[in-house]
């Protein structure tokens, strides 16, 4: 009887997740047979799902309802909590430094790195000891305790959210949601080195419009062309000084080679590269996608963009293919060509471009709802999300939240 051919996934994000799906789909029979190994290793033991970080740093979702644990979501794989520290690209295997104390040598025949992308915290002065993050699940725990303990006191808080991203963009209006709907004294100061949300461009550029206006009629201190040079305890250095209790950065990412990978091919910004059907080019059995990939848009000459549904359908070719290419069967290309985006201004308030059309206001906001629950990892998780923020709600607030009349851009 031959050996089963392994399957490491490194990562429990998006790439990860819909690897193993696609996968399963792909080999079901083969895993529960055992002739096909699948092991995902991840730092922790959940996945985060992070479009509703905004919700839940403004009160709305408990945090607990954006994480799922892994292991219930990957029943026919091996689910081993741990980092990997060292990747053996000549002997196919990794090395994990797992959570309980152990260290151990994982082979593998085909490798998926979904490894996503870390805070720049070298490239921003203060960063690492003064700015809150959100990258790294803990890192978001921790902030979220942070704020929760200043609300739960009444205490004035004055926020700088340095990023004018959808990110950025949310948390400040999140946090001057919750400073207003809970009577705490305190300032919202978004900071953005450019226009808010410019990467919008020309064509959405009335979405942008909208959410400009949203944040300043909540109260949100919206500073344009504000690049921020250092971070201290109190507060941000840019063109001028800007005081604040707790700063939040949300503007920018890093990538890290794990040791052993620093010569896979990558760009000048450290992403590996890819070729059509999410292999590292050199490489016939290392995979990629998400975060951490340079991975070119279908029928477009740019990058896909960065976000959970596009690293979603990365790790779906790639686990595709690697389901094909162990049935000897020829590989398919990445081909998806995108739905839209959203984000949300507050309670009842966003805007979404779905399939070209412009949608703000709440409309927009219902949108968003029902397509981030809908891609969460848990269908169960993604109702209790719904039902926090329409049906846990007061009365007037579900009816300002679904039946206002909405705009279209």
């Amino acid at each position: 009887m031959s050996a089963p051919a392994q399957v490491v996934i490194v990562g429990g994000g998006y790439v990860g997740l819909d690897a193993y799906r696609a996968l399963m789909r792909q080999l079901g029979e083969q895993v529960k047979r055992r002739e096909v190994t699948i092991t995902l290793i991840n730092p922790v033991p959940y996945h985060t799902f992070h479009g509703f970080t905004g919700e839940g740093l403004g009160g709305l979702v408990p945090l607990t309802h954006t994480l799922t644990p892994l292991a219930p979501l990957i029943p026919h794989a091996r689910f081993v909590q741990g980092q990997v520290t060292q990747v053996d690209l000549e002997a196919r295997r990794v090395h994990v430094a797992q959570e309980d104390g152990a260290e151990t040598w994982l082979p593998y025949d085909h490798l998926v790195l979904g490894i996503g992308s870390v805070d720049p915290l070298d490239q921003v002065p203060g960063l690492r000891a003064h700015g809150r993050r959100l990258k790294d699940s803990r890192d978001m725990h921790a902030f979220h305790a942070e704020v929760n303990g200043r609300f739960q006191a009444r205490q004035p808080t004055t926020f700088n959210v340095i990023g004018g991203g959808y990110a950025g963009v949310e948390m400040a209006a999140a946090l001057r949601e919750r400073q207003q709907r809970e009577g705490v004294g305190g300032e919202v100061h978004l900071l953005a080195s450019g226009p808010v949300l410019e990467t919008l461009g020309d064509r959405l550029a009335p979405l942008a419009a909208h959410a400009r206006t949203s944040l300043r009629r909540a109260g949100v201190q919206v500073h344009e062309g504000e690049r921020v040079t250092e971070l201290v305890a109190a507060g941000a250095h840019a063109s001028r000084f800007f005081p604040a209790d707790l700063t939040l950065y949300a503007a920018g990412i890093a990538h890290t080679a794990l040791p052993g990978t620093e010569r896979l091919p990558r760009d000048a910004r450290g992403r590996l590269l890819t070729d059509e059907c999410m292999r590292v080019p050199g490489h016939a059995n290392i995979w990629t996608g998400g975060d951490a990939a340079r991975v070119r848009r279908p029928q477009r000459d740019e990058d896909c963009p960065v976000n959970a549904l596009w690293a979603m359908k990365h790790g779906m070719c790639a686990g595709n293919n690697i389901g094909r290419s162990l049935k000897g069967q020829p590989l398919r290309p990445f081909a998806y060509r995108g739905l839209g985006q959203s984000a949300s201004l507050g309670l009842g308030d966003g805007i979404t471009e779905l399939l070209g059309m412009r949608f703000t206001g709440p409309l927009a906001w219902v949108m968003r709802l029902a397509f981030f629950a809908w891609f969460m990892p848990s269908k169960a998780q993604g109702a209790r999300v719904v039902a926090d923020l329409l049906w846990r709600r007061p009365k007037a607030v579900r009816a300002a939240a679904v039946d206002t009349p909405s705009t279209v851009a």
